[in-house]
Protein backbone atom coordinates (compact mmCIF):
# COMPACT_ATOMS: atom_id res chain seq x y z
CA UNK A 1 0.00 0.00 0.00
CA UNK A 2 2.91 2.59 0.85
CA UNK A 3 4.34 1.76 -2.97
CA UNK A 4 1.06 2.71 -4.47
CA UNK A 5 0.68 5.58 -2.64
CA UNK A 6 4.51 7.04 -3.07
CA UNK A 7 3.15 6.37 -6.85
CA UNK A 8 0.06 8.38 -6.81
CA UNK A 9 1.97 11.16 -5.34
CA UNK A 10 4.19 11.90 -7.45
CA UNK A 11 1.69 11.41 -10.77
CA UNK A 12 0.15 14.28 -8.77
CA UNK A 13 3.64 16.20 -7.60
CA UNK A 14 6.06 15.33 -10.14
CA UNK A 15 5.02 13.36 -13.68
CA UNK A 16 2.15 15.29 -14.36
CA UNK A 17 2.76 18.93 -13.94
CA UNK A 18 5.22 17.93 -17.18
CA UNK A 19 2.60 17.32 -18.83
CA UNK A 20 0.66 19.32 -21.43
CA UNK A 21 -2.17 16.84 -21.62
CA UNK A 22 -2.90 16.21 -17.88
CA UNK A 23 -2.70 19.23 -16.20
CA UNK A 24 -5.44 21.34 -17.80
CA UNK A 25 -7.68 18.20 -17.51
CA UNK A 26 -7.07 18.36 -13.35
CA UNK A 27 -7.37 21.63 -13.26
CA UNK A 28 -10.65 21.60 -15.04
CA UNK A 29 -11.97 18.68 -12.48
CA UNK A 30 -10.67 20.26 -9.59
CA UNK A 31 -12.37 23.06 -10.22
CA UNK A 32 -15.88 21.07 -11.20
CA UNK A 33 -15.38 19.61 -7.89
CA UNK A 34 -14.55 22.29 -5.46
CA UNK A 35 -17.66 24.49 -7.63
CA UNK A 36 -20.10 21.76 -7.59
CA UNK A 37 -19.81 20.95 -3.89
CA UNK A 38 -19.93 24.66 -2.66
CA UNK A 39 -23.44 25.10 -5.35
CA UNK A 40 -24.95 21.40 -3.61
CA UNK A 41 -24.14 22.60 0.22
CA UNK A 42 -25.30 26.12 -0.79
CA UNK A 43 -28.61 24.74 -2.46
CA UNK A 44 -28.90 21.97 0.54
CA UNK A 45 -28.78 25.09 3.24
CA UNK A 46 -31.05 28.02 1.17
CA UNK A 47 -33.84 25.32 0.41
CA UNK A 48 -33.76 23.73 3.72
CA UNK A 49 -33.43 26.61 5.49
CA UNK A 50 -36.51 28.35 3.22
CA UNK A 51 -38.74 25.24 4.43
CA UNK A 52 -37.90 25.76 7.92
CA UNK A 53 -38.56 29.35 8.09
CA UNK A 54 -41.45 29.39 6.35
CA UNK A 55 -42.72 26.14 8.34
CA UNK A 56 -41.80 28.11 11.82
CA UNK A 57 -43.87 31.24 10.55
CA UNK A 58 -46.71 28.91 10.02
CA UNK A 59 -46.21 27.41 13.51
CA UNK A 60 -46.23 30.27 15.10
CA UNK A 61 -49.27 31.82 14.43
CA UNK A 62 -50.99 28.10 14.39
CA UNK A 63 -48.93 25.99 16.15
CA UNK A 64 -48.10 22.06 15.69
CA UNK A 65 -51.39 20.40 16.15
CA UNK A 66 -55.08 21.92 17.14
CA UNK A 67 -57.88 20.01 19.33
CA UNK A 68 -60.95 21.41 17.82
CA UNK A 69 -64.52 20.71 18.11
CA UNK A 70 -65.31 17.37 16.02
CA UNK A 71 -68.76 19.25 14.99
CA UNK A 72 -66.96 22.68 13.75
CA UNK A 73 -67.52 23.74 10.29
CA UNK A 74 -66.37 27.22 9.80
CA UNK A 75 -62.36 27.72 10.23
CA UNK A 76 -62.39 30.98 11.13
CA UNK A 77 -65.02 30.97 13.69
CA UNK A 78 -64.34 28.33 16.71
CA UNK A 79 -66.59 26.31 18.11
CA UNK A 80 -67.24 26.36 22.34
CA UNK A 81 -64.99 23.38 24.31
CA UNK A 82 -64.71 22.83 28.02
CA UNK A 83 -61.38 24.05 29.06
CA UNK A 84 -61.49 21.46 31.94
CA UNK A 85 -60.29 18.48 29.81
CA UNK A 86 -57.91 15.71 31.26
CA UNK A 87 -55.23 16.14 28.64
CA UNK A 88 -55.07 19.86 29.49
CA UNK A 89 -52.36 20.69 30.62
CA UNK A 90 -51.12 17.16 32.02
CA UNK A 91 -50.38 16.30 28.63
CA UNK A 92 -47.21 18.35 29.00
CA UNK A 93 -45.74 16.27 31.36
CA UNK A 94 -46.93 12.59 30.14
CA UNK A 95 -45.29 13.46 26.94
CA UNK A 96 -42.39 14.60 26.18
CA UNK A 97 -42.17 15.25 22.77
CA UNK A 98 -45.16 18.14 23.41
CA UNK A 99 -43.20 21.22 24.49
CA UNK A 100 -46.50 23.17 25.25
CA UNK A 101 -50.28 23.33 25.14
CA UNK A 102 -51.89 26.37 25.30
CA UNK A 103 -55.65 27.58 24.33
CA UNK A 104 -57.08 29.83 21.57
CA UNK A 105 -60.37 31.03 20.25
CA UNK A 106 -60.77 32.85 16.55
CA UNK A 107 -63.21 35.55 15.80
CA UNK A 108 -63.70 37.14 12.77
CA UNK A 109 -64.19 40.99 12.36
CA UNK A 110 -63.86 43.98 10.71
CA UNK A 111 -61.58 47.16 11.31
CA UNK A 112 -62.36 50.96 10.83
CA UNK A 113 -59.20 52.87 9.90
CA UNK A 114 -58.38 55.43 12.28
CA UNK A 115 -58.57 58.22 9.81
CA UNK A 116 -61.03 59.35 7.06
CA UNK A 117 -59.54 59.42 3.22
CA UNK A 118 -60.57 62.19 1.73
CA UNK A 119 -60.81 62.99 -2.29
CA UNK A 120 -62.54 65.51 -4.20
CA UNK A 121 -65.42 64.90 -6.57
CA UNK A 122 -63.64 66.99 -9.19
CA UNK A 123 -60.47 69.39 -9.36
CA UNK A 124 -61.17 72.85 -8.26
CA UNK A 125 -64.61 71.81 -6.92
CA UNK A 126 -64.85 72.63 -3.30
CA UNK A 127 -67.25 69.26 -2.98
CA UNK A 128 -65.49 66.11 -1.41
CA UNK A 129 -66.45 62.94 0.09
CA UNK A 130 -65.07 61.26 2.86
CA UNK A 131 -64.50 57.53 3.22
CA UNK A 132 -63.26 55.50 5.68
CA UNK A 133 -61.01 52.29 5.09
CA UNK A 134 -62.68 48.61 6.27
CA UNK A 135 -59.82 45.67 6.63
CA UNK A 136 -61.44 42.10 7.27
CA UNK A 137 -59.26 40.29 10.27
CA UNK A 138 -58.98 37.46 12.11
CA UNK A 139 -58.89 37.96 16.13
CA UNK A 140 -56.91 34.94 17.77
CA UNK A 141 -57.94 35.04 21.89
CA UNK A 142 -54.70 33.87 23.92
CA UNK A 143 -54.70 33.31 27.15
CA UNK A 144 -51.62 33.55 29.44
CA UNK A 145 -50.06 30.20 28.77
CA UNK A 146 -49.78 31.93 25.09
CA UNK A 147 -45.83 30.90 23.90
CA UNK A 148 -43.99 34.33 23.31
CA UNK A 149 -41.06 32.63 21.86
CA UNK A 150 -42.37 33.22 17.91
CA UNK A 151 -43.23 36.78 18.26
CA UNK A 152 -40.51 37.86 20.96
CA UNK A 153 -37.94 39.36 18.54
CA UNK A 154 -40.53 40.67 15.85
CA UNK A 155 -41.88 43.25 17.59
CA UNK A 156 -41.20 46.53 15.82
CA UNK A 157 -42.77 48.94 18.26
CA UNK A 158 -44.63 48.77 21.67
CA UNK A 159 -44.82 45.57 23.80
CA UNK A 160 -46.80 41.93 24.18
CA UNK A 161 -49.72 41.87 25.80
CA UNK A 162 -50.09 41.90 29.30
CA UNK A 163 -52.13 39.04 31.17
CA UNK A 164 -51.48 40.84 34.63
CA UNK A 165 -55.19 41.94 34.51
CA UNK A 166 -58.12 41.95 32.45
CA UNK A 167 -57.71 44.78 29.60
CA UNK A 168 -58.77 45.65 26.31
CA UNK A 169 -55.36 45.54 24.39
CA UNK A 170 -54.29 43.78 21.02
CA UNK A 171 -51.12 43.57 19.59
CA UNK A 172 -51.43 43.75 15.57
CA UNK A 173 -48.97 43.45 12.30
CA UNK A 174 -46.95 46.23 10.73
CA UNK A 175 -49.32 45.79 7.44
CA UNK A 176 -52.22 46.39 9.41
CA UNK A 177 -50.78 49.32 11.16
CA UNK A 178 -49.50 51.14 7.82
CA UNK A 179 -52.91 50.41 6.02
CA UNK A 180 -55.15 51.34 8.40
CA UNK A 181 -53.18 54.38 9.99
CA UNK A 182 -52.62 53.07 13.50
CA UNK A 183 -50.14 53.65 16.13
CA UNK A 184 -48.77 52.26 19.67
CA UNK A 185 -51.25 53.74 22.02
CA UNK A 186 -54.29 54.67 19.77
CA UNK A 187 -57.63 53.01 20.13
CA UNK A 188 -59.14 50.91 17.66
CA UNK A 189 -63.11 50.13 16.56
CA UNK A 190 -63.74 46.71 15.21
CA UNK A 191 -67.22 45.36 14.35
CA UNK A 192 -68.34 41.37 14.98
CA UNK A 193 -70.72 39.87 13.30
CA UNK A 194 -73.49 38.17 15.44
CA UNK A 195 -76.44 36.80 15.14
CA UNK A 196 -78.50 40.01 15.63
CA UNK A 197 -76.63 42.70 13.40
CA UNK A 198 -73.10 43.81 14.25
CA UNK A 199 -71.36 44.42 17.53
CA UNK A 200 -68.68 47.05 18.19
CA UNK A 201 -65.80 46.75 20.68
CA UNK A 202 -62.54 49.53 21.47
CA UNK A 203 -59.41 47.83 21.84
CA UNK A 204 -56.01 49.63 22.77
CA UNK A 205 -52.91 49.00 20.68
CA UNK A 206 -50.14 47.69 22.80
CA UNK A 207 -47.63 46.38 19.99
CA UNK A 208 -46.79 46.00 16.59
CA UNK A 209 -45.36 42.80 15.57
CA UNK A 210 -43.35 42.39 11.67
CA UNK A 211 -42.81 38.59 11.18
CA UNK A 212 -42.07 39.11 6.81
CA UNK A 213 -45.37 36.40 6.36
CA UNK A 214 -47.71 38.98 4.49
CA UNK A 215 -50.01 36.11 4.30
CA UNK A 216 -50.53 36.06 8.08
CA UNK A 217 -49.64 39.34 8.79
CA UNK A 218 -52.62 40.95 7.06
CA UNK A 219 -54.83 38.65 8.74
CA UNK A 220 -54.05 38.05 12.20
CA UNK A 221 -54.67 40.18 15.22
CA UNK A 222 -53.81 38.60 18.82
CA UNK A 223 -56.00 39.82 22.40
CA UNK A 224 -56.99 37.91 25.90
CA UNK A 225 -59.27 35.10 24.97
CA UNK A 226 -62.13 36.81 27.38
CA UNK A 227 -63.43 38.83 24.26
CA UNK A 228 -63.97 36.11 21.86
CA UNK A 229 -65.75 34.19 25.13
CA UNK A 230 -67.50 36.71 25.18
CA UNK A 231 -68.66 37.71 21.66
CA UNK A 232 -69.62 33.96 20.66
CA UNK A 233 -71.75 33.65 23.84
CA UNK A 234 -70.24 30.57 25.37
CA UNK A 235 -71.57 29.83 28.77
CA UNK A 236 -73.90 32.09 30.57
CA UNK A 237 -74.05 34.26 33.20
CA UNK A 238 -76.81 35.09 35.50
CA UNK A 239 -77.96 38.22 36.45
CA UNK A 240 -81.07 39.39 39.01
CA UNK A 241 -83.65 42.32 39.38
CA UNK A 242 -86.94 42.93 40.37
CA UNK A 243 -89.50 43.93 38.18
CA UNK A 244 -90.76 47.41 39.01
CA UNK A 245 -93.79 47.18 36.62
CA UNK A 246 -95.42 43.69 37.27
CA UNK A 247 -96.98 42.27 40.59
CA UNK A 248 -97.86 38.73 40.29
CA UNK A 249 -100.33 37.60 42.73
CA UNK A 250 -100.18 41.13 45.27
CA UNK A 251 -96.33 40.41 45.23
CA UNK A 252 -93.27 41.79 43.92
CA UNK A 253 -91.22 39.70 41.25
CA UNK A 254 -87.61 39.34 41.54
CA UNK A 255 -86.21 38.16 37.77
CA UNK A 256 -83.59 36.62 36.40
CA UNK A 257 -81.99 37.96 33.64
CA UNK A 258 -79.87 35.12 31.57
CA UNK A 259 -76.89 36.06 29.03
CA UNK A 260 -74.89 34.25 26.30
CA UNK A 261 -75.85 30.82 25.50
CA UNK A 262 -78.47 29.14 22.94
CA UNK A 263 -80.96 31.81 23.95
CA UNK A 264 -83.05 29.08 25.61
CA UNK A 265 -82.75 28.95 29.32
CA UNK A 266 -84.02 26.26 32.49
CA UNK A 267 -83.68 27.62 36.14
CA UNK A 268 -83.53 26.22 39.48
CA UNK A 269 -84.55 28.37 42.50
CA UNK A 270 -83.19 27.53 45.59
CA UNK A 271 -83.57 24.07 47.50
CA UNK A 272 -85.45 22.90 44.09
CA UNK A 273 -84.41 19.45 42.60
CA UNK A 274 -85.45 20.05 39.18
CA UNK A 275 -84.54 23.18 35.98
CA UNK A 276 -87.74 24.58 34.75
CA UNK A 277 -88.22 27.36 32.51
CA UNK A 278 -89.29 29.78 35.39
CA UNK A 279 -87.39 33.12 35.66
CA UNK A 280 -88.93 34.69 38.34
CA UNK A 281 -89.72 34.34 42.17
CA UNK A 282 -92.46 35.89 44.02
CA UNK A 283 -91.98 38.22 47.17
CA UNK A 284 -93.79 39.88 49.24
CA UNK A 285 -91.67 40.41 52.72
CA UNK A 286 -92.07 37.70 54.73
CA UNK A 287 -88.77 35.84 53.46
CA UNK A 288 -85.46 36.40 55.48
CA UNK A 289 -82.85 34.18 54.18
CA UNK A 290 -80.67 34.58 50.87
CA UNK A 291 -82.74 33.29 47.42
CA UNK A 292 -80.00 31.43 45.11
CA UNK A 293 -80.94 30.69 41.48
CA UNK A 294 -78.84 29.52 38.80
CA UNK A 295 -79.19 29.23 35.14
CA UNK A 296 -78.08 27.03 32.07
CA UNK A 297 -79.26 27.13 28.58
CA UNK A 298 -80.43 23.36 27.34
CA UNK A 299 -80.55 23.49 23.74
CA UNK A 300 -78.57 23.74 20.26
CA UNK A 301 -79.25 22.05 17.07
CA UNK A 302 -76.53 20.62 15.14
CA UNK A 303 -76.61 18.94 11.55
CA UNK A 304 -80.60 19.24 12.17
CA UNK A 305 -80.69 17.42 15.86
CA UNK A 306 -81.82 19.46 18.72
CA UNK A 307 -79.20 18.33 21.69
CA UNK A 308 -78.64 18.70 25.48
CA UNK A 309 -76.24 21.85 25.82
CA UNK A 310 -73.45 20.91 28.16
CA UNK A 311 -73.18 24.74 29.57
CA UNK A 312 -71.69 25.44 32.75
CA UNK A 313 -74.65 27.13 34.37
CA UNK A 314 -73.91 30.40 36.46
CA UNK A 315 -75.43 31.32 39.76
CA UNK A 316 -76.49 34.32 41.13
CA UNK A 317 -77.83 35.45 44.37
CA UNK A 318 -80.52 38.05 46.19
CA UNK A 319 -80.13 38.64 50.19
CA UNK A 320 -83.29 39.66 51.38
CA UNK A 321 -83.38 42.15 54.71
CA UNK A 322 -87.17 42.36 55.35
CA UNK A 323 -88.40 44.75 57.66
CA UNK A 324 -92.94 44.11 57.65
CA UNK A 325 -94.61 42.29 55.24
CA UNK A 326 -96.00 43.90 52.38
CA UNK A 327 -98.32 43.52 49.53
CA UNK A 328 -97.35 44.55 45.91
CA UNK A 329 -99.42 47.38 44.59
CA UNK A 330 -99.34 50.60 42.49
CA UNK A 331 -98.37 52.55 45.55
CA UNK A 332 -95.86 50.34 46.94
CA UNK A 333 -94.19 49.97 43.34
CA UNK A 334 -93.60 53.04 43.61
CA UNK A 335 -91.41 53.09 46.64
CA UNK A 336 -88.73 50.31 44.67
CA UNK A 337 -85.58 52.58 44.50
CA UNK A 338 -82.76 51.19 42.65
CA UNK A 339 -80.07 52.46 45.03
CA UNK A 340 -76.79 50.57 42.90
CA UNK A 341 -76.57 47.53 40.61
CA UNK A 342 -76.51 45.32 43.65
CA UNK A 343 -78.77 47.17 46.25
CA UNK A 344 -82.41 47.54 45.85
CA UNK A 345 -84.94 49.69 48.70
CA UNK A 346 -87.96 47.79 48.79
CA UNK A 347 -90.71 48.39 50.54
CA UNK A 348 -90.10 45.61 52.95
CA UNK A 349 -86.24 46.15 53.56
CA UNK A 350 -83.41 45.65 51.36
CA UNK A 351 -82.38 42.91 48.80
CA UNK A 352 -78.26 43.45 48.07
CA UNK A 353 -77.87 41.11 45.14
CA UNK A 354 -74.28 39.15 43.71
CA UNK A 355 -74.68 39.00 40.04
CA UNK A 356 -73.61 35.90 38.69
CA UNK A 357 -69.94 36.20 37.00
CA UNK A 358 -70.74 34.12 34.21
CA UNK A 359 -69.06 30.81 32.75
CA UNK A 360 -68.05 32.05 29.13
CA UNK A 361 -63.99 31.76 30.55
CA UNK A 362 -65.21 27.80 31.21
CA UNK A 363 -64.75 27.45 27.16
CA UNK A 364 -62.25 27.74 25.26
CA UNK A 365 -62.05 27.60 20.95
CA UNK A 366 -59.32 24.87 21.10
CA UNK A 367 -56.20 23.80 22.06
CA UNK A 368 -52.53 24.72 20.53
CA UNK A 369 -49.97 21.86 21.00
CA UNK A 370 -46.24 22.69 20.38
CA UNK A 371 -43.89 20.06 19.91
CA UNK A 372 -40.37 19.68 20.28
CA UNK A 373 -39.54 18.31 17.14
CA UNK A 374 -41.07 18.47 13.62
CA UNK A 375 -40.32 14.89 12.98
CA UNK A 376 -42.73 13.13 15.54
CA UNK A 377 -45.81 15.72 14.34
CA UNK A 378 -47.18 12.23 12.30
CA UNK A 379 -46.18 10.24 15.35
CA UNK A 380 -47.67 12.85 17.94
CA UNK A 381 -50.64 13.65 16.17
CA UNK A 382 -51.87 10.05 15.85
CA UNK A 383 -51.07 9.76 19.69
CA UNK A 384 -52.91 12.71 20.74
CA UNK A 385 -56.43 11.61 18.78
CA UNK A 386 -56.21 8.58 21.02
CA UNK A 387 -55.96 10.23 24.17
CA UNK A 388 -58.86 12.78 23.20
CA UNK A 389 -62.86 12.68 23.90
CA UNK A 390 -64.79 11.47 21.08
CA UNK A 391 -66.30 14.62 20.38
CA UNK A 392 -62.91 16.25 19.85
CA UNK A 393 -61.07 16.33 17.19
CA UNK A 394 -56.90 16.91 15.86
CA UNK A 395 -55.74 18.97 12.68
CA UNK A 396 -52.25 19.00 11.44
CA UNK A 397 -50.57 21.83 10.49
CA UNK A 398 -50.03 20.57 7.80
CA UNK A 399 -53.53 19.64 7.11
CA UNK A 400 -54.35 23.41 7.76
CA UNK A 401 -52.59 24.81 5.13
CA UNK A 402 -51.80 22.23 2.67
CA UNK A 403 -50.81 24.59 0.27
CA UNK A 404 -47.83 25.30 1.54
CA UNK A 405 -46.77 22.47 2.87
CA UNK A 406 -47.43 20.93 -0.53
CA UNK A 407 -44.92 23.59 -2.01
CA UNK A 408 -42.44 23.30 0.77
CA UNK A 409 -42.46 19.53 -0.05
CA UNK A 410 -41.98 19.97 -3.74
CA UNK A 411 -38.88 22.02 -2.96
CA UNK A 412 -37.14 18.79 -2.12
CA UNK A 413 -37.73 17.63 -5.70
CA UNK A 414 -35.64 20.74 -6.99
CA UNK A 415 -32.51 19.52 -4.37
CA UNK A 416 -32.48 16.01 -5.52
CA UNK A 417 -32.54 17.72 -9.11
CA UNK A 418 -29.55 19.84 -8.21
CA UNK A 419 -27.85 17.56 -6.39
CA UNK A 420 -28.02 14.95 -9.38
CA UNK A 421 -26.91 17.27 -11.94
CA UNK A 422 -24.07 18.45 -10.04
CA UNK A 423 -22.78 15.18 -9.78
CA UNK A 424 -22.96 14.11 -13.13
CA UNK A 425 -20.93 17.51 -14.59
CA UNK A 426 -18.08 16.51 -11.64
CA UNK A 427 -18.66 12.78 -12.62
CA UNK A 428 -17.87 13.51 -16.14
CA UNK A 429 -14.99 15.96 -15.55
CA UNK A 430 -13.60 13.26 -12.68
CA UNK A 431 -13.74 10.17 -15.15
CA UNK A 432 -12.46 12.36 -18.23
CA UNK A 433 -9.35 13.30 -15.79
CA UNK A 434 -9.18 9.71 -14.67
CA UNK A 435 -9.17 8.28 -18.70
CA UNK A 436 -6.50 11.31 -19.51
CA UNK A 437 -4.39 10.11 -16.61
CA UNK A 438 -3.84 6.50 -17.42
CA UNK A 439 -3.65 7.31 -21.49
CA UNK A 440 -1.23 9.88 -20.76
CA UNK A 441 0.86 7.23 -18.09
CA UNK A 442 0.74 4.68 -20.36
CA UNK A 443 4.36 4.18 -20.16
CA UNK A 444 4.70 4.26 -16.71
CA UNK A 445 2.20 1.90 -16.63
CA UNK A 446 4.23 -0.60 -18.85
CA UNK A 447 6.47 -0.10 -17.34
CA UNK A 448 5.03 -1.57 -14.03
CA UNK A 449 3.39 -4.30 -15.84
CA UNK A 450 6.98 -5.09 -17.01
CA UNK A 451 8.30 -5.56 -13.59
CA UNK A 452 5.36 -7.48 -12.51
CA UNK A 453 2.79 -5.23 -11.35
CA UNK A 454 -0.53 -6.75 -10.89
CA UNK A 455 -3.50 -4.96 -13.02
CA UNK A 456 -4.96 -4.74 -9.23
CA UNK A 457 -2.04 -2.70 -8.05
CA UNK A 458 -1.52 -0.28 -10.80
CA UNK A 459 -5.22 0.19 -11.07
CA UNK A 460 -4.84 1.05 -6.77
CA UNK A 461 -2.67 3.80 -7.93
CA UNK A 462 -5.14 5.62 -9.99
CA UNK A 463 -8.06 5.18 -7.96
CA UNK A 464 -5.71 7.01 -4.86
CA UNK A 465 -4.44 9.86 -7.17
CA UNK A 466 -8.32 10.25 -8.08
CA UNK A 467 -8.98 10.37 -4.21
CA UNK A 468 -6.39 12.76 -4.03
CA UNK A 469 -7.88 15.17 -6.32
CA UNK A 470 -11.11 14.61 -4.82
CA UNK A 471 -10.32 15.09 -1.24
CA UNK A 472 -8.60 18.58 -2.26
CA UNK A 473 -11.74 19.40 -4.29
CA UNK A 474 -13.83 18.23 -0.71
CA UNK A 475 -11.86 20.36 1.18
CA UNK A 476 -11.58 23.66 -0.40
CA UNK A 477 -15.25 23.04 -1.99
CA UNK A 478 -16.58 23.08 1.87
CA UNK A 479 -14.67 25.70 2.59
CA UNK A 480 -16.24 27.92 0.01
CA UNK A 481 -19.39 26.66 0.15
CA UNK A 482 -19.73 27.28 4.46
CA UNK A 483 -17.90 30.27 4.18
CA UNK A 484 -20.82 31.71 1.77
CA UNK A 485 -23.60 30.29 4.18
CA UNK A 486 -21.95 32.08 7.22
CA UNK A 487 -22.42 35.27 5.10
CA UNK A 488 -25.96 35.05 4.39
CA UNK A 489 -26.58 33.75 7.85
CA UNK A 490 -25.00 36.62 9.46
CA UNK A 491 -25.13 39.14 7.28
CA UNK A 492 -28.11 38.77 5.38
CA UNK A 493 -26.45 40.15 2.27
CA UNK A 494 -29.01 38.74 0.02
CA UNK A 495 -32.87 40.25 0.43
CA UNK A 496 -36.23 39.04 -0.62
CA UNK A 497 -39.43 40.46 -1.29
CA UNK A 498 -41.53 38.98 1.36
CA UNK A 499 -44.70 39.50 -0.75
CA UNK A 500 -43.51 36.82 -2.91
CA UNK A 501 -41.50 34.91 -0.64
CA UNK A 502 -42.82 35.35 2.56
CA UNK A 503 -39.79 36.09 4.19
CA UNK A 504 -37.28 39.38 3.78
CA UNK A 505 -33.60 37.70 3.12
CA UNK A 506 -32.52 34.80 1.83
CA UNK A 507 -32.47 31.89 4.39
CA UNK A 508 -29.90 29.24 5.29
CA UNK A 509 -30.00 26.21 7.39
CA UNK A 510 -26.42 25.59 8.82
CA UNK A 511 -26.65 21.90 9.68
CA UNK A 512 -23.41 19.84 9.98
CA UNK A 513 -25.69 16.33 9.21
CA UNK A 514 -26.48 17.87 5.77
CA UNK A 515 -22.90 18.60 5.47
CA UNK A 516 -22.06 15.07 6.24
CA UNK A 517 -24.68 13.56 3.75
CA UNK A 518 -23.22 15.88 0.70
CA UNK A 519 -19.78 14.98 1.41
CA UNK A 520 -20.68 11.19 1.65
CA UNK A 521 -22.67 10.99 -1.30
CA UNK A 522 -19.93 12.81 -3.48
CA UNK A 523 -17.57 10.82 -2.09
CA UNK A 524 -19.44 7.29 -2.35
CA UNK A 525 -21.15 8.09 -5.61
CA UNK A 526 -17.37 9.36 -6.93
CA UNK A 527 -15.05 5.69 -5.83
CA UNK A 528 -17.97 4.02 -7.45
CA UNK A 529 -18.22 5.30 -10.59
CA UNK A 530 -14.26 5.85 -11.20
CA UNK A 531 -13.83 2.07 -10.57
CA UNK A 532 -15.34 1.47 -14.19
CA UNK A 533 -12.97 3.39 -16.06
CA UNK A 534 -9.91 2.18 -14.06
CA UNK A 535 -10.31 -1.33 -15.62
CA UNK A 536 -9.17 0.63 -19.05
CA UNK A 537 -5.29 -0.03 -17.26
CA UNK A 538 -6.18 -3.90 -17.81
CA UNK A 539 -6.58 -3.20 -21.79
CA UNK A 540 -3.05 -1.49 -22.03
CA UNK A 541 0.21 -4.24 -23.11
CA UNK A 542 2.96 -3.26 -21.62
CA UNK A 543 5.54 -4.31 -24.87
CA UNK A 544 3.46 -1.61 -26.80
CA UNK A 545 3.40 1.04 -24.17
CA UNK A 546 6.86 0.85 -24.05
CA UNK A 547 7.77 1.29 -27.09
CA UNK A 548 4.70 3.91 -27.54
CA UNK A 549 6.79 6.38 -25.38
Amino acid sequence: MNTEFFIARKIIKGDSNKSRLSKPIVVISLASIIIGVAIMLVSVSVVTGFQKGIREKVIGFGSHIQVTDLFQNNSMESSAILIEQDFYPSIEETEEDVRQIQVFAYKPAILQSKQDSVSFQAEGDDNFKSTQDILGVLFKGIDQDYDWDFFSDKMVEGELIDFDSLNNQVMISKYVAEKMGFEVGDKMDAFFIMGNGPKKRKFEICGIYNTGFEEFDKKFIFTQINHIQKLNNWGVQTLLTVNKDTCIDNKFVLKSITQGGSGAYRYQWNSSDYFNEKDYMLLDGRLEEQIQVVSTDYEREIYGLTKEKNSVPDTAYANIYPQTPCECNEETRSQIDFVSQTEIKMPFGYIEIEQGTGTHDKYTGGFEILLNEWEDLDEMDNIIDLNIPGQLTTQKITEMHPDIFAWLDFLDINIQIIIILILVVSLINMVTSLLVMILDKSNMIGILKAIGASNGKIRKIFLINSMFLLSRGLLWGNLLGIGLILIQYYGQVLQLNPEVYYLDSVPVNFNLWHILLVNGITVVVCIITLILPSFLITKIDPIKAIKFD
